[in-house]
Formats: structure tokens, sequence, C-alpha cells
């Protein structure tokens, strides 16, 4: 027909909220200089870095559950790639690696509380509000500029993304019987071969 349209193709649509959150999303100010860390961001890290440090020492000082060593030895490998973290997440634009110390951060959080670290209730909410001021100190200063609207923006991004992409459901194994053996007075008897 004449005055028929073409809808919008779910790829066109999540092209359209990537353009709009570079937009929004980046800030005016001049860009740092690559390897530059604000001196807040600096101190943010400080405060986190240095009793993880501790706590890892006194948790690994007399281990000998290997396992726990395991989760301890990520930990600390976990903290020791936050800087480079840090750096990457300050100079990347919107359409580039710009979660990457939040990221970093989330799974840091993760190695914690599977290493057992940060049990204590005040210990661990002490952590926690560690990690949200590095993470703001850093956002503050990043080249993408998270408000209201480039938040909604990326909302909506991983609205459509889980539309295009919807996650599988996992499927129940069914185990299957497995045969047991005969219990030897339910066996039959071995028929014996007749001598002639």
């Amino acid at each position: 027909m004449l005055f028929e349209r073409e809808t919008v193709t779910p790829q066109e649509r999540l092209a359209a909220m990537e353009e709009l959150f570079s937009r929004v999303a980046r800030r005016r100010d001049e860009p740092q200089a690559p390897g530059h860390v604000p001196v807040d961001a600096l101190e943010a890290f400080g405060n986190l870095e240095t009793p993880l440090r501790y706590m890892l020492e006194a948790a690994a000082t007399g281990c000998k559950d290997r396992s726990r060593l395991t989760l301890l030895r990520k930990v600390e490998k976990c903290l020791n790639t936050l800087p480079e973290a840090i750096m990457t997440s300050l100079s990347a634009g919107p359409e580039e690696n710009w979660l990457c110390m939040f990221r970093n951060l989330l799974q840091l959080h993760t190695l914690l509380i599977e290493a057992g670290i940060g049990t204590d209730a005040a210990e661990y909410s002490t952590l926690l509000q560690k990690m949200v001021q590095l993470a703001e100190k850093v956002s503050q200063a990043a080249m993408v500029n998270i408000n209201p609207a480039s938040m909604f923006t990326l909302m909506l991004m991983q609205v459509e993304m889980q539309r295009i992409n919807p996650p599988r459901r996992k499927r129940k194994t069914t185990r299957k019987k497995r045969k047991t053996k005969t219990k030897a007075k339910d066996r039959k008897p071995a028929t014996t071969r007749q001598e002639s």
C-alpha cells in the first residue's frame, strides 16, 4: 500500500538506544590523559585496598586448607587487577569498556564472599561502603557520565537485549535409574556342568 510504513527491527531499536546512550552519557569536559587517576579516586582505592590486604594476610596466616588458600589467591589477583580496571573505566567512552572497573568490583565482592572474608556484619558493611565510594569517585571523573537519562537508556538497552536474546530455560535433568545389582539370595544358582 502507498502509506504502509516499515516497522523498526529489534536491531534498529538497539542501535538507536546505543546512539542515544552515547550522546547522553558522554561527559562534556576535556578527556583526561590516559593513566591519570584523580586524587579522590586514589584515596578511595587506598581505603579499600589497605584493609583488604590485611584481611587477606590474616586469613592466609596458619591456613592449611588448600581450597581456601586458592580462593584467597583469587581475591588477591582480582585486587591486583583493580588499578588497571580503574584507569580503563576512567578513560573509556560510552562505546568502549567503561564498565571494566564495575565488573572487577562485582567479581571482587563475589570472591570475598566465597573466601569467607568480611563475614562479620559490621566488617561486611564497611567493605561494601568502601566499594561504593570507589565506584562513586571513579564515576565522577570518568568519561561516561551516569545520570538519570543515561541510566534509563542503559536499562532500555538491557531490556531490549534480553528481548532479542532471551535467557534459556534450564532443563531439568532427569536421573537415570541405575540398575541395582541383584542380591546374592535373589540370584539364580549357577548351573554346574555335569561330568560325563
